[in-house]
């Protein structure tokens, strides 16, 4: 059985995924300093230009881009096309200030729904399988992107939606579901409410889980498949960088995997922001290499 959805670019070479990276590297910033202003401004005023950007290891000539750069840009200043070539808008909640804007063109949403389908691949989804999706179905980008991800591999789409877990446990059983995406304590939750409402899980057929959008730890992973008998597999994503599809899990579940052809990865000391050795800790930092809407550079 194939494990992976897209062998010819999940298993280049680092030499030849490199190349790849360091090329479209280049196109995004020629895309960035053309059509958004606030990242060439920024650029201009350190004397920097994207030809002065000759390898992958230049790319920390550039200042870092931070959330408050989104929410100072509310609601479309970090765009890089025009409105009218956006066909997707999602956002954060925005509770304690404005919220994080993000815009999707049709190329971007093309990539996502193949992202999403690697995420699903990687952890055993196949187009047999019927999935129920519990995220929600709004302005948050967790329900769309696994949809259209499971739809791209194949497989039978429910957009269960959140909430209402009587109903979330009657369509597991009589729609024959295999493969469950929530949040890993919304799961939980399932379990633990599963024999109120008369429900055991034993008499389901789920077989796969593809937990996400919050943290979770491998004790509440044994948790869950002890209780539902399905594998769970954890899977990462932030709407600023394309939301879920950034990196995942596979059968080994020893760390997440990163989609590396579409996001170049730093790993920098949180206090200095200079870069560090393979194998310590350190603070993420996202550069998109495709996205054409909303690109992000050192995004921290």
């Amino acid at each position: 059985m194939n494990e992976i959805f897209n062998p010819e670019y999940e298993s280049m070479s680092r030499e030849e995924l490199r190349e790849l990276q360091f090329k479209r590297l280049q196109m995004t910033l020629r895309w960035v300093y053309e059509n958004v202003p606030f990242h060439r401004e920024r650029w201009m005023a350190m004397k920097l230009k994207p030809a002065d950007i000759r390898s992958l290891d230049d790319l920390v000539k550039l200042p870092f881009s931070v959330k408050t750069d989104f929410r100072a840009a509310y609601p479309y200043g970090l765009f890089a096309l025009p409105l009218e070539k956006v066909i997707r808008i999602h956002s954060s909640s925005g509770t304690a200030s404005n919220p994080t804007v993000v815009g999707y063109s049709r190329g971007d949403l093309n990539t996502w729904s193949e992202l999403c389908g690697r995420v699903a691949v990687a952890g055993g989804a196949r187009s047999h399988d019927v999935a129920q999706i519990a995220f929600d179905y709004g302005l948050l980008t967790g329900g769309f992107g696994m949809h259209a991800g499971l739809e791209r591999v194949g497989a039978t789409v429910i957009p269960a939606s959140t909430g209402n877990t009587q109903r979330q446990l009657r369509i597991m059983r009589d729609f024959k579901t295999t493969v469950l995406v929530c949040t890993p304590s919304y799961a939980m939750h399932l379990v633990e409410a599963a024999p109120e409402w008369g429900y055991d899980f034993k008499d389901l057929q789920l077989r796969v889980g593809l937990f996400g959008a919050e943290p979770w730890t491998n004790q509440l992973r044994d948790e869950l498949e002890k209780g539902t008998g399905m594998t769970a597999y954890d899977n990462y994503g932030l709407s600023e960088v394309i939301g879920p599809g950034v990196s995942y899990e596979c059968w080994n579940k020893d760390g997440l995997h990163v989609n590396e052809d579409h996001f170049l990865v730093e790993v920098v000391d949180p206090f200095s922001g200079e870069p560090v050795p393979d194998g310590k800790e350190g603070e993420l930092v996202f550069t998109s290499l495709t996205k054409e809407a909303l690109p992000v550079i050192r995004y921290r």
